[in-house]
């Protein structure tokens, strides 16, 4: 075993730990925050040159691309309609679900 994955107490390559991925989504909160301070919406301007803005591969926030119950990408915070995540690397589906979900303030 790595002394790596003996440091962080995963014992298997590709795990991503709940502090790593809130730490990634607290960083993409901040860039999308001091964009709209200084009047600049990266992920709009993204979203429309056809980037998705998310960088977390599927794989480490276990995306599938069917819901969990009623939890699912299309009433989730960091979905950008039609096809976008402001976490998830690539075009996730509206119906699909990740363990980043984050339900939309009522």
């Amino acid at each position: 075993m790595s002394e790596k994955l003996k440091e962080t107490g995963n014992s298997q390559a590709g795990n991503i730990s709940r502090r790593d991925l809130l730490k990634g989504i607290a960083i993409t909160a901040g860039v999308v925050a001091a964009g709209t301070v200084v009047g600049v919406n990266p992920i709009g301007a993204a979203h429309a040159a056809g980037n998705c803005p998310g960088t977390t591969p599927k794989a480490e926030v276990q995306y599938q691309p069917h819901p969990k119950g009623k939890e699912q990408c299309s009433v989730c915070a960091n979905f950008i309609a039609p096809k976008c995540c402001k976490v998830v690397a690539g075009s996730v589906a509206p119906t699909g679900y990740c363990i980043a979900f984050t339900p939309m303030p009522a």
